[in-house]
């Protein structure tokens, strides 16, 4: 006999394979269904179609109608039908849709308790969340995988729970699930908004010890990144910059600029950090022509660049022999308010001495 149950914040929840199922419906449209779609990847794509146009109330009526009429659902269609509850911020009614799977024999994967997981975070439901992650856990139902903990992760570092979330990073590391690059980039996130500057910088160096972006694993990382695009937690700059960093690393210049300009076309507002990461990618790569580019269109989008940036164009030309350049961006950094540091003074004294030898 399968049951979940959870008490707190949300109604109290349980359910057998044998209760009877009530669903709830949030449009006054009338949906009809005449007949039944050619195949159940038709009925797929229509719902991801109302998912997209956040049309989540007629998915979800459209959902009881097909469950009516009797026309087949599978697994997809019903993640999509708890999802939509939980963008409604109906999570109880998300849980009212999990005794369908029973009845129908579809086994709950991850996908099903992330959503659950991110709809109850989003009604700052935070005890509900942690009862059923645990519960998930302890009671065997659906193995967390990483998107699980980063989805609990991500929700308590935005609630300021940042040392529950070091505690779980701890766990995962102990365990059969191990932590991969965004996992570790919620927390240096949480980190660095607490002011914790050298404890994310350890956990940096932890990431760097253990290859998480070694070649080979970026397919991986790009993986995870497209499943936390479709099931959260939201990538943040952190996210962004890793994935950049690995790219250029290893001289996929190309990937890196493709990804770098989907980012400008679809985020309203990429950061400072992002933009060092490419500049400084395309220097190490020898195309220091492209660098220049970015760097002066900062201006244009209002973006200003900080010491980190201009420290990046001084290597850049101080490196392919560009002392003049570098020394006019030195110039300029000082003109606009931006006070060079002792690394800036280092890589262009360094390339002074350097070429004097020569």
């Amino acid at each position: 006999m399968n049951r979940i149950s959870l008490r707190s914040g949300i109604p109290f929840i349980s359910f057998f394979s044998d209760s009877s199922i009530t669903l709830t419906s949030y449009s006054n449209k009338s949906i009809s269904v005449k007949g039944n779609f050619e195949c159940l990847d038709d009925a797929v794509s229509v719902f991801h179609q109302m998912v997209t146009m956040k049309h989540y109330s007629a998915a979800v009526s459209l959902f009881r109608e097909m469950w009516k009429l009797g026309i087949p659902i599978n697994g997809v269609i019903l993640n999509i039908v708890v999802n939509s509850y939980c963008l409604m911020h109906r999570v109880d009614c998300g849980f009212s849709v999990l005794p369908i799977y029973l009845k129908n024999g579809i086994p709950f994967n991850t996908i099903t308790f992330n959503t659950l997981l991110r709809g109850i975070f989003a009604e700052n439901k935070i005890k509900d969340a942690v009862e059923l992650f645990k519960k998930l856990v302890r009671e065997n139902i659906c193995e967390p995988d990483e998107v699980t903990y980063g989805t609990v992760m991500n929700g308590l570092c935005k609630r300021g729970h940042t040392q529950k979330t070091l505690s779980l990073l701890q766990l995962m590391e102990q365990g059969n699930t191990k932590p991969n690059i965004f996992n570790y980039n919620i927390i240096i996130d949480a980190l660095c908004r607490d002011g914790n500057s050298d404890a994310a910088i350890n956990i940096m160096n932890e990431m760097k010890q253990k290859g998480l972006l070694e070649v080979g694993r970026i397919g991986d990382a790009e993986n995870i990144y497209a499943e936390m695009l479709s099931t959260g937690p939201t990538p943040d700059k952190y996210t962004h910059s890793t994935l950049l960093n690995g790219y250029f690393k290893y001289g996929l210049v190309e990937e890196a600029m493709s990804f770098f300009n989907k980012l400008e076309r679809e985020i309203e507002y990429t950061s400072i950090e992002v933009y060092n990461v490419v500049i400084d990618g395309l220097c190490k790569n020898g195309k220091l022509d492209k660098a220049r580019v970015i760097f002066e269109k900062l201006s244009l989008i209002g973006m200003l660049p900080n010491v980190r940036t201009y420290t990046i164009m001084i290597n850049g030309f101080s490196f392919e022999g560009f002392l003049d350049e570098a020394k006019d961006m030195l110039r300029k950094m000082e003109d606009n308010g931006c006070t060079p540091n002792n690394v800036t003074y280092n890589v262009f004294c360094a390339r002074i001495s350097k070429v004097q030898q020569n």
